[in-house]
């Protein structure tokens, strides 16, 4: 097993205990960070996309799919699992609980440069996510 490969199995590993500074601290201070309706940079950046899940669904657990390595680049293939029983703000909008339970799958393309991630690209369908909350037709 590659470097980075058990470095994204101990990120995913501090997500799933809840522990913001350990998972924020894995990110470089200029780490730039994209998704959906996100885009930023630095350690700030990582503690808001955290907040942003967290908060919103806080008995979220990721369940990893695969992990696929290249040198100092993988990828995260996952399933995103949890009931939104807090508000998720996004930007731009702040979606009420619905009490509903999602599984939403995921990738991220994460960059490590220096032990740190450098890089970091979340691709989820927004759709999905809406659907199973119950907010526009489920495909």
């Amino acid at each position: 097993m590659g470097k980075t490969r058990a470095f994204l199995e101990d990120n995913v590993q501090h997500w799933n205990d809840h522990d913001v500074a350990t998972w924020v601290g894995d990110f470089s201070p200029d780490a730039t960070l994209v998704g959906p309706g996100v885009s930023g940079s630095g350690t700030e950046m990582a503690r808001t996309l955290y907040s942003m899940w967290q908060d919103a669904f806080p008995d979220n657990e990721i369940r990893v799919v695969g992990i696929f390595e290249d040198g100092d680049t993988a990828i995260l293939q996952a399933e995103f699992h949890g009931t939104q029983t807090g508000t998720m703000t996004v930007p731009g909008q702040a979606i009420p609980a619905t009490g509903r339970r999602v599984n939403i799958p995921f990738v991220t393309i994460d960059r490590l440069d220096g032990g740190k991630v450098a890089e970091f690209a979340l691709f989820f369908d927004r759709a999905e996510l809406l659907g199973q909350l119950g907010l526009m037709p489920a495909s």
